[in-house]
């Protein structure tokens, strides 16, 4: 199943013309799709998309969404379109289907337009058939509803709409319960890339009776606790804008040494409230920033960048970790990986997903001295199957969550409903992929430190 949307009405209709143009069919099939969401009843729109993974994927796509639905609206303005090789495959599987008993109190409901109702195919004959010229969508909709409720499948559904605040580069959120688990996943999978940037650090410090270190966008605390907890003579102060994660991490992540405080790393009294957090617990100056990515979610990285490093000792430290999509290399998937990274730039609100190539430049573009690169290559060739599928949820599997915000917030948008469908579909394969033997993955952790004077 390529996504949760359970389908009652499948919309039946011819996608372009011979010129590869929209149809008149296309424009009815829209209007029709929106007025039955805005009515309550979740209804499939051929998703063209899926045909960049082939006819087997578009088919399986149509195929489920045959399977669920109680209602066909067949739609066309001509025979030929009607009589097109998709439409005549949606239109028929679910004619046997009713034939067969597979489906129970189904209905097909023609809308036609320009079309001699004694040459309209056997499949269609039998029912009550619209006409595009003297019957309203509304009256088609109308009847879409009459015939739901005599199957009992004609349910009030609300849409519940996501709320951003508009301010933020990235309209990433790590409270849900998913990417908990993601996070904690990754903190594993990078602490190979973030320790020896660590004990380069601990070790060019000078001597002092204590060590001060800021983790800015600690999120949930799991590499907090697990880079830093064990530091002798430190005090760690973790910060993060999200209140729920902060809360979870001070429930399941606290150390004698590690505090949690809130912090917005974009805010206009950044550094007041930084400040106030160093007064709190007596602090002068840290001798390390530690931020893990973070700084590819922000509006002005080197602006956060440049204001962060007045607050490092004379010889204090600063480490970066970032991603960047154009580091995955793969065999094995037949491009499947581009296709996703593709998918997942058209998504509204992402972050920088080149960001890990730009740290050596923008540490000193911020003012940052003897910056080193400390990168690390991450790759599948030694890992079992749990440790790949591990590599997958980390990160592939999220990828899907920007488009589902994205429709959550605009719920009758067919083109984001089908890119959201088009991921899932893209996901599943890549998935699948992650566990075969011939396949192989490889990516680069972006680790750079650089260094106050």
């Amino acid at each position: 199943m390529m996504n949760e949307i359970k389908y009652d009405v499948f919309i039946s209709f011819k996608n372009t013309d011979k010129d590869n143009q929209p149809t008149l069919d296309s424009e009815i099939a829209q209007k029709i799709y929106k007025e039955l969401e805005q009515r309550n009843i979740q209804a499939f729109f051929s998703n063209i998309r899926l045909f960049q993974f082939g006819e087997a994927a578009y088919k399986q796509a149509i195929e489920e969404a045959l399977d669920q639905s109680k209602i066909l609206i067949a739609i066309a303005t001509s025979l030929d379109y009607l009589n097109s090789k998709w439409v005549s495959y949606e239109r028929e599987s679910f004619h046997e289907d009713i034939l067969s008993s597979r489906k129970e109190n189904a209905y097909i409901i023609p809308y036609i337009k320009n079309i001699d109702i004694n040459a309209l195919p056997r499949s269609l004959r039998g029912y009550e058939t619209f006409s595009i010229d003297n019957n309203s969508i509304e009256e088609v909709v109308n009847f879409v509803i009459a015939c739901l409720k005599k199957s009992n499948e004609y349910k009030e559904k609300k849409f519940e709409k996501s709320l951003t605040t508009g301010k933020r580069a990235s309209t990433y959120d790590p409270s849900s319960k998913k990417e908990l688990r993601r996070l904690k996943i990754q903190a594993d999978n990078t602490r190979q890339a973030d320790t020896p940037a660590i004990e380069y650090c601990l070790t060019n410090l000078p001597k002092k009776d204590k060590i001060y270190i800021l983790d800015a966008g600690c999120a949930y605390g799991f590499v907090t606790k697990d880079r830093f907890s064990n530091i002798a003579n430190s005090q760690v102060i973790a910060a993060d804008i999200s209140k729920k994660c902060l809360e979870y991490a001070k429930e399941h992540n606290d150390a004698e040494n590690i505090v949690y405080e809130y912090l917005d790393l974009e805010s206009e009294t950044l550094e007041s409230d930084i400040e106030e957090i160093m007064d709190k617990y007596g602090i002068d100056k840290f001798d390390i920033i530690f931020s893990s990515l973070v700084i590819h979610h922000l509006k002005n990285p080197n602006r956060f960048l440049r204001k962060i490093r007045k607050y490092l000792s004379k010889d204090g430290f600063i480490i970066l970790r970032g991603s960047d999509d154009g580091s995955m290399v793969s065999t094995g998937d037949n491009g499947l990986i581009e296709k996703v990274i593709q998918m997942h730039l058209q998504a509204d609100g992402i972050s920088d997903r080149f960001n890990g190539r730009k740290l050596y430049g923008q540490l000193i573009a911020s003012g940052y001295k003897n910056v080193k690169m400390m990168s690390c290559i991450k790759e599948t060739s030694s890992l079992d199957i749990d440790e790949k599928e591990d590599i997958f949820l980390e990160r592939f599997e999220y990828r899907k969550t920007y488009l589902q915000n994205a429709l959550e917030k605009d719920p009758y948008n067919m083109d984001k409903k089908n890119a959201l469908d088009a991921m899932c579909y893209a996901l599943d394969m890549l998935e699948n992929i992650f566990s075969e033997e011939s396949f192989w993955y490889s990516e680069i952790d972006f680790v750079a430190v650089g260094k106050r004077v």
